[in-house]
């Protein structure tokens, strides 16, 4: 991807769209969308073959938000970043599909992963400098999404919907795994 946003940033600059001292932030910021466009592409690809479309954005309704604000583990390349990812997102929606859980399990794993997110709160990168004001924001952040979370989980329970609810507890037992190893590995 690297190289490939480069040979788009250099096309550009030859061409007088941007000037010198802009390259950096256009390279990466393509080097960014490729990299997200494959990911999509890849999780679309994902859901349609495995006919889980609404329950792909479920996970990633669920994922995003919080991992956007509470951070986790990170892969050192891009290729090893997007193979866990296309992992975590197979693997979890072929349990969902697969496996029926009871409530009782739904819950376990929900409310245990729950504390275990509230418990550990944001994991920063090292190559990410966040200050404390900034953590503060993210944590305020991620306990929103938390409260969201609950409030769906409880209407996934009223309404006794165990597939949705069985995958929001995945998520987030994806979620604080991520934050364990995330906080085990950056500390």
């Amino acid at each position: 991807m690297e190289r490939l946003s480069i040979k788009l940033t250099d096309y550009i600059l030859t061409k007088g769209v941007i000037t010198e001292s802009e390259y950096e932030i256009y390279q990466y910021g393509f080097q960014r969308f490729l990299e997200l466009s494959i990911n999509i592409i890849c999780s679309i690809i994902i859901a349609i073959l495995l006919n889980m479309k609404l329950e792909c954005i479920a996970f990633f309704f669920f994922f995003i938000p919080l991992r956007s604000y509470a951070g986790g583990f990170h892969m050192e390349h891009y290729l090893s970043c997007l193979f866990l990812s296309c992992l975590s997102l197979t693997g979890i929606l072929c349990i969902v599909k697969y496996f029926s859980a009871t409530l009782p399990l739904s819950c376990v794993l929900y409310f245990i992963s729950l504390a275990v997110i509230k418990i550990i709160g944001s994991v920063n990168h090292p190559n990410r400098s966040v200050d404390k004001e900034d953590n503060l924001f993210f944590n305020k952040r991620a306990n929103i999404i938390l409260l969201a979370s609950l409030i769906i989980f409880a209407i996934f329970l009223l309404s006794n919907n165990t597939r949705y609810l069985f995958l929001e507890a995945l998520v987030f037992t994806l979620m604080s795994v991520s934050l364990i190893i995330g906080k085990i590995q950056y500390s």
